[in-house]
C-alpha cells in the first residue's frame, strides 16, 4: 500500500478557528463545555460545547454570499478555504473532498427557514459544498455514526491508493440541534453535569459541535503523520449497545497492528464518551489487546462528543500533542471506573513518543482504530 501522510490541519470549536489556539487552550486546562440555556435545542438548562453565534456571524463574514448557506455550511466552507489557503492545496481533479457528518443540516427540520426541504440531506449539502468551490469531484460523504470522522480519514487513505488521485481534503462537520439533543435523551445518555470519560463517577455524554479538517497527501513533508495502520470492523451487538466483549474494537485494533510495520503508540486518543457501557467496552478491548500499560485519554472532557467531526478532531490534537510533545491529561477523570484498570493520563505532562492510535466507536456496532505515526525524512 502506499504510504499517505496527514500534512495540514484546521478546527473551528468553541475554544477557537485554529488547531493551534485550540491546542493551547487545552494545553492551559481550558474546556468549551458550558450550560446553556437554548429552548430550540433543550426545554431546560444543559451542559454543551456549542460554537457561540458571534463566531459564526465573524466567519460568514467571509464566505462569499454566505446567506445562500447554512450555518453549518458556512463554517464547512470556512474551514475547507482555510485549509487550502494555508497549503497551498491546488483544487484540481487530483484532489478529493471528503465530508464526515452524522446529522449534516438536520437543524433546519421542523423550521420555517429560506431553505428547501431537501437541504437536510447529506447529497444535497454535498453538492452545495462542491458547487461553491465549482470542484469537477463530487464530494464522497461518510456517514456512519460515530466512528465517521476516522472513518472517513481510512477512505481518503484507500481512494489515494489510486493514480488517479494525489491529495483530499476530509473534512468532520456536526452541530447540535433539538433532533440530536432528543436523541440521545431518549437513551438516557445525556449527563447532567459535564462528562467524566473513564470515571467512576460518570453519568452519560455531554453534546458539543465542531467542524475539523485535515490534508491527506502522497507526499510527506516535515512535521507530517503517516497513516500507518487502520481496522474497522462492526461488532453486530445491537443498535445502540457497545459489545460486552469489546469484539469489534479489539479486532479493529488488531488488524491495525497487522496493517503496520513496527506498532507501538505512545498513547491512545480513546473514544471515550463517559457513557456507562462504553468506557467499559473500551477497557475491555484495551485489555485484551494488551494496552493497558499504554497512556490514555479522552478529548470529550474539552469538547463533547463532536459526533462526525470527533475523529478527525481528536486525531488533530492527537498530532499537535506530539508536535509538542506532551501528553493531554482526560479531563473529568479522577478515579477508576471500568472493570480494567487503564493508563488514564491524570496530569500533562512531557513525553518524546512517536506515535499514538485513535479509536472510535458509534451506533450500530461500528469501531474503528487507526495507529498514526511521525513523519521522519
Amino acid at each position: 500500500m502506499e504510504d499517505v501522510f496527514i500534512t495540514g490541519d484546521h478546527i473551528i470549536s468553541p475554544l477557537g478557528n485554529t488547531s493551534l489556539e485550540n491546542f493551547s487552550r487545552i494545553m492551559h486546562n481550558e474546556s468549551g463545555i458550558q450550560l446553556h440555556h437554548s429552548p430550540d435545542i433543550h426545554e431546560t438548562s444543559f451542559y454543551s460545547s456549542l460554537i457561540d453565534e458571534e463566531t459564526v456571524s465573524e466567519i460568514k463574514k467571509r464566505i462569499k454570499n454566505s446567506d445562500k448557506f447554512t450555518r453549518l455550511e458556512n463554517l464547512i466552507i470556512y474551514s475547507i478555504q482555510t485549509l487550502i489557503e494555508s497549503n497551498s492545496i491546488p483544487l484540481d481533479d487530483k484532489t478529493l473532498l471528503i465530508l464526515s457528518s452524522t446529522k449534516g443540516n438536520i437543524s433546519l427540520q421542523g423550521r420555517n427557514t429560506q431553505f428547501p426541504g431537501e437541504r437536510v440531506y447529506l447529497s444535497v449539502m454535498g453538492q452545495v459544498i462542491q458547487d461553491y468551490f465549482k470542484h469537477r469531484n463530487s464530494v464522497v460523504i461518510i456517514s456512519n455514526a460515530c466512528i465517521s470522522g476516522s472513518l472517513a480519514i481510512s477512505v481518503a487513505r484507500d481512494l489515494l491508493q489510486s493514480p488517479q488521485y494525489e491529495r483530499a481534503i476530509v473534512i468532520g462537520a456536526d452541530e447540535i440541534s433539538k433532533f440530536i439533543f432528543s436523541g440521545f435523551s431518549s437513551f438516557q445518555a445525556v449527563s447532567p453535569e459535564p462528562c467524566r470519560p473513564f470515571d467512576s463517577d460518570r453519568s452519560g455524554v455531554t453534546l458539543g459541535e465542531a467542524v475539523a479538517s485535515v490534508y491527506l497527501s502522497k507526499k510527506p513533508k516535515e512535521g507530517a503523520f503517516l497513516i500507518e495502520g487502520v481496522g474497522s470492523f462492526n461488532d453486530a451487538n445491537h443498535i445502540s449497545g457497545p459489545s460486552r466483549t469489546g469484539e469489534g474494537l479489539y479486532r479493529s485494533i488488531e488488524q491495525a497492528f497487522k496493517d503496520s510495520e513496527n506498532p507501538d503508540p505512545g498513547f491512545i486518543s480513546a473514544h471515550g464518551t463517559a457513557t456507562l457501557y462504553n468506557d467499559e467496552m473500551e477497557s475491555i478491548a484495551f485489555g485484551r489487546a494488551n494496552l493497558l500499560d499504554i497512556p490514555v485519554n479522552s478529548f470529550k472532557g474539552y469538547y463533547g462528543h463532536t459526533l462526525g467531526a470527533s475523529g478527525i478532531l481528536e486525531t488533530i490534537l492527537s498530532i499537535h500533542s506530539l508536535h509538542n510533545q506532551m501528553l493531554i491529561k482526560s479531563m473529568g477523570y479522577f478515579q477508576q471506573g471500568t472493570s480494567q484498570a487503564l493508563n488514564i493520563i491524570k496530569e500533562n505532562s512531557e513525553s518524546n513518543i512517536k506515535s499514538f492510535l485513535k479509536t472510535a466507536s458509534g451506533f450500530g456496532g461500528s469501531n474503528i482504530a487507526t495507529l498514526f505515526t511521525k513523519y521522519n525524512s
